[in-house]
């Protein structure tokens, strides 16, 4: 535009053609809250997939009934084509003065979903999986014959007949397998009539300025916004015991599959409604290879928050409880979104509203990291601050010496509170109020890091004030106790402890920052010049070089963290690696 401003454009478009299976041999379950039923691709019928008839004669004698994508008027390839996937870009530099650069950019993305993530759980949908198997110790080639003493024994066989080989030894697919569960059979729900590619939203704006001495400063605000994301849901899920309970005024039956609308289902919803924001702040000093000293210095802030997995290659979360019950070590923000059946009181939410629910921080993401990288010739030797007149021998070994070293730091992860349990009120304690001590039955000291499920009184050799539990088990039951049970009077009078499990936990998740932690890894190493030809380095590597201990999370019930388990988890001791390296 001008010798100061650049502008560029672009405009990207995908066409996405729905997946297919080469023998079409891909179901999809169709109205599962009412109905144990599977649609297959187009107008091909199932017994027109090459599935051996007994398969379908076993599913079939549990209720499981089949129909065409066509006869039902749903997309014919089970997932609808996505035809309006354009991403248009933009960017901006322009030259603020002779050593400052402004930039900034704006772009969309789409990411379609990996056909593994498709197949690899399609394979067990009823009726594509069934197992017909014989049994190796039922085997009538014993000593003695069918009769014997030793039939069924198959390790007793000595003298195998030509059925036990292959190609004779075969297993028999005609016959319809009584073994086929009528209850709760696990199968992959996919929203393919709503199908999408993942969405992202990107910006940035960026001011770049030149120091002295080859060094530069950057300081850079980045934005995402993603929708459409792959978004794991609940349905056709059991209705938990307390709700049933209270809608019936009777005891909930044994078999938690009757409390399912589709008893016969246990399945797995996938859809692309999921969102997440990403904000981001970075800076940067970066020094370029000059008189002995390069490095970059990195400090980001971010905040992420997602309904779902962050990853897009892997499963998520596959609990209606997900998103870190399990500290720093488990989760990743975001959760499967509850049913309404499945929310205490069974209300009357909206899709959305309960999308919403799901919506935490990523426990994948610190909040705050800084990094340090940088490369340093050591002043010894000939030409050097010391040492600078030796001899050339003595100058070989003590000159030419050059150290690198990476420094992370971060804040620490964030985590939540184990969704089995209830929060009376904000359970985080500030750091400089977290009291340390021991507990009974352990030499070990622990430190409070939240106000968890934990009995302050029984705490010995205290520093610092422990704060009173904010944690605790739900209740109360028919007995008045705290005990993860809700106290229901059914119908005839009587009192029914109800168990807390299977609702969706309202309360808030991952909004615990956990332990930080550092690292510094060091080399040092030497070029060593032989001939015109040959040249030798020598290097020296120290990983977690201060063999420094970082501190594992706290327990996400009781909120006490382990101060005698550091350096088991979270960093590896010191390593120390020699190397020498010969190129010619």
């Amino acid at each position: 535009m001008t010798p100061r401003l650049t502008l560029s454009f672009g405009l990207r478009w995908d066409d996405m053609t729905p997946y297919t299976e080469a023998r079409n041999r891909l179901v999809d379950p169709y109205n599962p809250e009412s109905a144990f039923e599977v649609i297959t691709p187009g107008n091909r019928n199932i017994n027109s997939l090459g599935v051996p008839p007994a398969v379908l004669s076993s599913w079939a004698t549990v209720g499981l009934k089949y129909a065409t994508a066509d006869s039902v008027g749903y997309t014919p390839d089970l997932f609808r084509p996505i035809h309006h996937d354009f991403g248009p870009r933009v960017g901006i530099a322009y030259q603020l003065g002779s050593k400052t650069v402004l930039r900034g950019s704006y772009g969309i993305y789409y990411v379609p979903m990996p056909l593994a993530q498709i197949l690899q759980p399609s394979n067990y949908n009823p009726p594509l999986d069934l197992r017909f198997q014989n049994n190796p110790f039922n085997n009538p080639n014993v000593p003695g014959g069918v009769n014997g003493p030793y039939f069924g024994l198959y390790p007793y066989v000595v003298a195998p007949s030509s059925g036990d080989y292959l190609p004779t030894a075969t297993v028999d697919i005609n016959q319809p397998q009584d073994t086929v569960n009528p209850y709760g059979n696990t199968s992959s729900y996919w929203d393919g009539a709503n199908w999408n590619d993942e969405r992202q939203q990107t910006w940035n704006f960026t001011i770049e300025r030149e120091l002295p001495k080859n060094t530069i400063a950057r300081l850079s605000y980045i934005g995402t916004w993603g929708s459409n994301l792959e978004q794991e849901f609940a349905i056709d899920d059991p209705e938990p015991d307390y709700n049933y309970a209270v809608r019936t005024g009777l005891l909930p039956p044994g078999n938690s599959n009757l409390l399912r609308p589709v008893p016969q289902w246990a399945l797995y919803g996938i859809n692309h409604t999921g969102y997440s924001h990403n904000n981001s702040l970075q800076a940067e000093i970066q020094r370029k290879f000059a008189n002995g000293v390069a490095f970059d210095a990195f400090y980001t802030y971010t905040r992420f928050l997602t309904t779902t997995d962050p990853s897009g290659f892997t499963s998520g979360n596959t609990t209606i409880n997900g998103g870190n019950g399990s500290g720093n070590l488990g989760g990743s923000g975001g959760a499967t979104v509850p049913e309404n059946i499945e929310i205490l009181g069974e209300p009357n939410l909206s899709y959305q509203q309960r999308l919403r629910l799901t919506y935490f921080n990523s426990t994948t993401v610190p909040p705050h990291t800084f990094t340090l990288d940088g490369i340093f010739n050591l002043p010894f030797g000939r030409g050097e601050h010391f040492f600078a007149n030796v001899s050339k021998p003595l100058d070989t070994v003590i000159g030419g010496w050059q150290v690198a070293t990476i420094f992370t730091w971060n804040s620490g992860l964030w985590m939540g509170v184990n969704p089995g349990l209830v929060q009376t009120r904000d359970p985080s304690i500030a750091a400089s109020k977290r009291a340390t001590f021991n507990i009974p039955g352990s030499s070990d000291r622990y430190r409070e890091w939240f106000a968890g499920d934990f009995d302050p009184s029984t705490a010995t050799n205290i520093q610092g004030t422990i704060l009173p539990p904010a944690v605790r088990p739900a209740g109360p039951n028919c007995q008045g106790q705290y005990i993860g049970q809700l106290a229901v009077t059914l119908a005839n009078g009587t009192c029914y402890n109800a168990p807390f499990s299977g609702f969706y936990n309202p309360d808030p998740r991952d909004s615990i920052i956990g332990p930080g932690m550092w690292n510094d890894d060091l080399s040092l190493y030497k070029h060593f010049k032989v001939g015109e030809r040959l040249d030798m380095r020598f290097g020296a590597d120290f990983f977690n070089a201060f063999n420094h201990p970082n501190d594992v999370p706290p327990d996400p019930s009781t909120g006490l963290q382990d101060l005698s388990l550091q350096n088991t988890t979270f960093n590896a001791p010191r390593v120390i690696q020699l190397s020498l390296r010969l190129q010619f």
